[in-house]
């Protein structure tokens, strides 16, 4: 009966989760599917009450409906008032809400611009063209520093801005441009308030430390990075330590062991110890934040405690598949949560997996504490590496050793960073006591994680569904060895002959397996060979996170399309094809990723003409008009309709229309919808360069492609983020995309949506990230791939541009 109820919760929480990842995009689906949901729960009901079975499926079909009613009740809440008609007119409008998120740093809209700021506010009134509008939706405002850094999480802000719409599926009904600075008129709760003082006393204990420790231990304690060094977080993504930051079931698993303790020291009851557990569980959800591990983490708590409260025994696989319905019926969005997937995966791998493969070690003569030292990071890689290559296509050998090395740092800093938090606001200097010894514990781990992603292992391996099957493959490669393996231990104790031979022979050939799917994962993108390839027609430039796109018109000639963020970078990849003279410059718009690198790509290089977007930004206009001087180039401003030659390269301009609005500060969606698209033609290859036009820029160009145009290598758009019109590659076709993106950034470019739509159109991905320089070569009737690899000298430069 027991494994019954845990294949009937598991299937239950599946189709719950595909459900709601479907339908939370799609409105009128998701109320149709509850239509026919809930006439399936009527029809195996009754069929329930008349003929005794059907237990199992209504129980899937129960949970299912009551997932896509929260989903519908959320939609319906959310779009009430018109809010998202609103944001497609781009309205400019004045909201009230209550801040949802702690603000996160962003780059500059344009070179020497202020600092910006993401946050999350759930909006309760807008007033747009004269009308007050009671909303209930939850918007990402994107805004400056000065006032926004300060705003805290519970705070009810007022502030203007102009409203944009918001990707379908995203939790966020609407995007805003803030045009100032909020004004807080109404306090956080106490709770909140207690929080952030407990936060913040955290913050000051550890202030006296090294800038690593000092970072990371706000992360480990209670998910607070404010402070984590880019670089450090660079290097514990590179090898797998990025989950320490993530608070979750280890945090909560030692803060309800803490409170059990002191409660039973004390002489409570066993009821009440799980009043104070609860308690406890609730506080550290408000204090770390209800990121999407630490709610799983924490509903699961929740879950086993009431099953300890009414007898009931608590078993790993329902209790995880109980806290997913839960949150999925009361957060249906987390159901496209990277974090929210990998916890859930990762709590299930250690459930599952943990124990036997610990056993399976201790066969293999590995002491006990190291056995489950190995085998806790081990299941989680197995069951997380094929999604985490959807967020970073490589993979790191040192990420287990580095798992199993930190180990022993991670509880003493995580309980003497907490006790420091819980004393710091009655005595502070017991605090900076208490936060010594856990930051020397944090200053481990930093040291570790720089270390280990200094050492040139890590493996590159294809983008997408491709880079999926190969980590699944190599998994299951590896552990068919270490089965392999065991077999032989066994069968060699148990006597003499050829068949223990047999397993260590199978043993070294899937070793031999991996290592090679190892070698040639790499090269699968695209094939690599003499860098420049003599007969090479487009380069994207590796230049971190932005643009910079060569087509070749002559010998030693080209036409540069965007210089990216860094005159060296740039520089260097013009010097590597031996590009002497720019027939022509085009800077797609004046964001400085684009435009930073200018006066590299033109240093010591003749110079044409050079174009740019209709829609100046200052003072990055002035600095290119500067640098175009100085280089004797005039500058012309380029709009639809236009076109233009220079050597074998001829261009047609798609976008932008020559109108475009001369706000004194446009945001960031204006300035990136007024880049210049072309569909060019090199020497017979069509391309087609789509800077960082979003969705409605990309409708509006595609109109102006002539009927039965089919590309064969496009720039996509705005690196890969998920802000795509679809049609734009599926009506094109093109043979191969080019995707210019950084291999570090934090808005998830590319985006998976993205590069499955381009696997959809069977186009060949190239990516700047993964890649290096990438080269399209030969002619229209053969045309070939070259990728040069990534260049270890400039990884630190690359790095520094890499959130652009």
């Amino acid at each position: 009966m027991t494994v019954g109820l845990d294949l009937r919760l598991v299937a239950a929480a599946v189709l719950a989760w595909l459900s709601a990842f479907v339908l939370i995009a799609h409105p009128l689906a998701a109320r149709t599917s509850l239509g026919g949901l809930l006439v399936g729960v009527a029809l195996t009901g009754g069929a329930l009450v008349v003929l005794r079975r059907g237990a199992r499926l209504l129980l899937v079909l129960v949970a299912t409906a009551l997932v896509l009613t929260s989903v519908v009740l959320h939609q319906a809440r959310s779009t009430h008032g018109g809010i998202a008609d609103l944001a497609e007119r781009q309205v400019s409008v004045t909201a009230t809400g209550v801040v949802s998120s702690d603000p996160r740093a962003i780059t500059a809209l344009r070179p020497g611009g202020p600092p910006r700021v993401v946050v999350e506010v759930t909006v309760s009134r807008l007033q747009a063209r004269g009308r007050d509008i009671p909303v209930a939706a939850r918007v990402t405002v994107f805004a400056d520093v000065e006032g926004w850094a300060r705003v805290h999480l519970g705070e009810r802000v007022e502030f203007g801005g102009r409203l944009g719409p918001a990707d379908p599926g995203e939790r966020s009904v609407a995007v805003v441009s803030s045009s100032g600075r909020p004004e807080v008129v109404g306090s956080a709760g106490r709770v909140f308030r207690g929080a952030e003082r407990l936060r913040g006393g955290l913050r000051e204990a550890v202030e006296p430390q090294p800038a690593d420790a000092r970072g990371l231990l706000p992360g480990l304690v209670v998910g607070d990075t404010s402070r984590l060094p880019s670089d450090l977080e660079d290097d514990m993504k590179a090898v797998g330590l990025t989950h320490l930051t993530a608070v979750s079931g280890s945090n909560t698993t030692l803060v309800v062991g803490f409170l059990v303790l002191v409660a039973s020291w004390l002489g409570f009851g066993r009821r009440a110890r799980l009043v104070v557990a609860a308690t406890g569980l609730v506080g550290f959800v408000v204090l770390a934040r209800p990121d999407p591990s630490v709610l799983r983490a924490a509903v699961m708590g929740g879950v086993g405690l009431v099953g300890l409260a009414v007898g009931r025994p608590v078993r790993g696989v329902p209790v995880l598949a109980a806290a997913v319905l839960v949150l999925l019926v009361a957060d249906p969005w987390l159901a496209r949560e990277f974090g929210f997937v990998l916890s859930v995966l990762a709590t299930g791998a250690l459930v599952l997996l943990g124990r036997p493969f610990a056993e399976r070690l201790l066969e293999l003569g590995f002491p006990r504490p190291v056995a489950f030292a190995v085998a806790v990071p081990v299941s989680a890689q197995v069951v997380c590496g094929p999604v985490l290559v959807l967020l970073q296509p490589a993979v790191n050998p040192l990420s287990i050793p580095a798992n199993v090395l930190v180990a022993p740092a991670v509880a003493p800093a995580t309980v003497l960073g907490l006790a420091a938090t819980l004393v710091s606001p009655v005595w502070s200097t017991g605090a900076t006591w208490l936060a010594w010894p856990a930051g020397l514990c944090a200053w481990w781990i930093a040291g570790l994680a720089r270390v280990a992603a200094r050492l040139p292992v890590a493996v590159t391996v294809p983008g997408g569904v491709t880079g999926v099957l190969v980590v699944v493959v190599l998994t299951v490669l590896l552990l068919g060895a270490v089965a392999a393996v065991v077999r032989f231990r066994r069968s060699g104790s148990r006597g003499s002959g050829s068949r223990p031979r047999r397993w260590l022979g199978l043993a070294l050939v899937l070793v031999v397996g991996g290592a090679a799917l190892v070698r040639c994962a790499p090269r699968w993108g695209a094939p690599s060979g003499p860098w420049p390839p003599p007969d090479w027609l487009v380069v994207g430039c590796d230049v971190g996170q932005g643009d910079s796109v060569v087509l070749r018109s002559g010998p030693s000639s080209a036409v540069l399309v965007d210089a990216g963020p860094d005159d060296v970078l740039v520089d260097g990849c013009l010097d590597r094809l031996g590009v002497q003279r720019l027939d022509a410059v085009v800077l797609t718009h004046f964001h400085a990723d684009h435009v930073g690198g200018f006066a590299g790509a033109v240093d010591g290089r003749e110079v044409g003409e050079v174009f740019v977007s209709p829609l100046a930004v200052e003072p990055a206009a002035r600095r290119v008009a500067e640098i175009a001087a100085g280089a004797g180039a005039d500058v012309t401003v380029l709009s639809s309709g236009l076109t233009g030659s220079a050597g074998s390269v001829s261009w047609t301009v798609l976008a932008p229309l020559p109108a475009v609005s001369e706000e004194s500060a446009p945001d960031s969606s204006d300035v990136n919808d007024a880049s210049i698209a072309l569909l060019a033609d090199v020497a017979g290859v069509s391309v087609l360069l789509t800077g960082d036009l979003e969705r409605d820029g990309q409708r509006r160009a595609l109109s102006e492609v002539p009927e039965g145009t089919v590309v064969d290598v496009v720039k996509v758009a705005h690196h890969g983020s998920a802000n795509q019109f679809p049609e734009l590659y599926t009506e094109l076709r093109p043979r191969v995309a080019i995707v210019e993106v950084g291999e570090v950034n934090d808005y998830g470019h590319p985006a998976a949506p993205t590069l499955d739509l381009l696997a959809r159109t069977g186009a060949r991905v190239l990516r700047t990230d993964t890649d290096g320089d990438v080269a399209v070569a030969g002619s229209a009737g053969a045309l070939r791939t070259v990728v040069r690899g990534s260049d270890p000298t400039q990884a630190e430069r690359r790095a520094k541009y890499s959130n652009g």
